[in-house]
């Protein structure tokens, strides 16, 4: 693999409204929470713009140093980089610079543990960290994303999305927040020109830093197996949001959803000024300047999966996917079936195939 550099200053950018048909996971987790919330947003001139919170800032500090240490294996340099990255300077009791430092530093044995079977993947002569992406639904929208790091495992050769996330979350078992996430899914569509081949399978690994009650970090390994099928319903469910939004501009009817107007027991910012309509105006275009690494067209990648998925060889490494899974959540709910399947059960099944 090609040197990096010790130190990883990373680019700041201004953040442009979704006057420009700009789409990702962020916005669209807002259009779930509040539809009035996300015009607000992301759509009106008068609306208010993101807000900028500690969460965020720990979050991409963290980050950062997670990708910077995963090729460079400095953990001095990392500290720096995520130092650095911690930015806008919002601090709480809960989440500041220093917090985010010795969460890193909690996260170095774990990441020792990865690279022992894994490898950050190179693309075009460079580590794979940072690749950006727009795929574009139709004359209006397109959803952008930023791929954190590549991974590939040194034994299986199956590659993977790595993506570093924190929560303030108390739950012993956080396997729930993001086994069916659409995050890294949809960031997988860059997986193919990455690798230089098509993959039916891969992989998502989410690097978790799960913040206790007494500020102490837990680190969470999340691996999860994806195929194509899950890919295609990520397109599919995309697309419905999409035609959900046309509609709504259409009839400028974006609905509030009570249910939201309180989160983690904090009110929503737009409570009690939501329902003011006189001033909406809706924002004037706004160019995206950003260069991105890949571009896709939607309508393509759903025709090319569904030829995909339809052919015999992916149908059975399919079922043999299915099988493993199922035997693994079995063992998962502590029932009969054991890691060496004493009972035969996934050998008869996978024979069939």
């Amino acid at each position: 693999m090609t040197e990096q550099p010790l130190l990883y200053i990373p680019k700041t950018s201004n953040f442009t409204t979704n006057a420009t048909g700009r789409l990702s996971y962020s916005t669209m987790n807002t259009l779930e929470t509040c539809e009035r919330m996300y015009q607000l947003e992301h759509v009106l001139a008068n609306g208010a713009a993101r807000e900028e919170s500690e969460h965020f800032s720990f979050g991409h500090g963290f980050g950062e140093g997670v990708a910077h240490y995963l090729v460079n294996q400095d953990k001095d340099a990392a500290l720096l980089t995520a130092w650095l990255a911690y930015w806008p300077q919002i601090e709480t009791e809960k989440k500041n610079q220093a917090k985010c430092l010795n969460a890193l530093n909690v996260a170095f044995p774990h990441l020792d543990n990865i690279l022992q079977d894994y490898e950050v993947v190179e693309f075009e002569g460079k580590a794979a960290v940072e690749l950006n992406f727009r795929l574009n639904i139709d004359k209006t929208y397109y959803f952008a994303g930023h791929i954190d790091v590549v991974l590939k495992n040194k034994w299986s050769g199956i590659y993977f999305i790595f993506e570093v996330k924190t929560t303030g979350l108390n739950l012993h078992d956080i396997d729930p927040l993001y086994k069916n996430s659409g995050q890294a899914l949809g960031y997988s569509i860059a997986m193919d020109r990455i690798v230089g081949e098509k993959l039916s399978s891969y992989g998502i690994i989410y690097f978790v830093a799960q913040l206790g009650k007494d500020y102490t970090p837990q680190i969470k390994v999340l691996p999860y197996n994806k195929t194509l099928l899950d890919r295609l319903n990520w397109f599919m469910t995309l697309g419905l949001d999409v035609e959900k939004l046309h509609r709504m501009a259409e009839l400028d009817a974006y609905p509030k959803r009570g249910n939201s107007c309180l989160n983690y027991m904090r009110p929503c910012r737009h409570f009690g000024i939501c329902g003011l309509h006189a001033l909406d105006r809706v924002a004037s275009f706004v160019p995206d300047k950003e260069v991105y690494q890949f571009e896709y067209n939607m309508d393509e990648l759903v025709k090319e999966h569904i030829e995909r998925i339809a052919t015999p060889e992916y149908q059975s490494k399919a079922a043999i996917q299915d099988v493993e899974e199922l035997v693994a959540a079995t063992n998962n709910n502590n029932t009969y079936c054991s890691v060496d399947d004493p009972f035969g059960l996934v050998e008869d099944l996978i024979e069939e195939f």
